[in-house]
């Protein structure tokens, strides 16, 4: 895998499109989201986890981001003096995308930590287990990609 190949990969946005969101689903209308959870004798169960909109992290609420596919490996003052017509486009926005976070939402709905009951904040505790096994694996995935696996 090239380097540019790796930096796509590891870009946060080509990373928000692969990412699963930490709820199944999310009602607007009441502001909570459901999230799945394992109970002791491994079976299913799901919970309803108080939520409140941020401004999304990815596109500081815009809504849109450039497609990593342009920039992912970095630019240089080259790229533009090279090419006029390129740095016409790139800076008019020519080449954003809708936010892979938020879907062009400028907002994504996040965990309301004031309204947390005793049993939610238990669950809290798993959800951020499960985003730290997510993030060894990427990079687990990571390492093995450089390694050429």
């Amino acid at each position: 895998m090239s380097l540019d190949d790796y930096n796509y990969y590891n870009d946060s946005r080509s990373r928000a499109g692969r990412a699963r969101k930490w709820y199944d689903s999310f009602d607007e209308s009441t502001m909570t989201a459901e999230v799945t959870v394992w109970g002791d004798d491994d079976e299913e169960c799901f919970v309803t986890m108080p939520a409140k909109f941020e401004v999304c992290n990815l596109c500081s609420g815009t809504g849109s981001h450039v497609n990593p596919s342009i920039d992912s490996g970095g630019l240089s003052s080259d790229d533009f003096y090279d090419d006029p017509d390129f740095a016409e486009d790139y800076c008019s926005g020519r080449h954003d995308v809708t936010c892979y976070e938020c879907g062009g939402q400028r907002v994504t709905p996040e965990i309301d930590m004031g309204r947390l009951d005793a049993f939610q904040k238990e669950v809290l505790k798993e959800l951020e287990q499960r985003a730290q096994d997510d993030a060894e694996y990427e990079a687990l995935v990571a390492s093995e990609i450089r390694y050429g696996c």
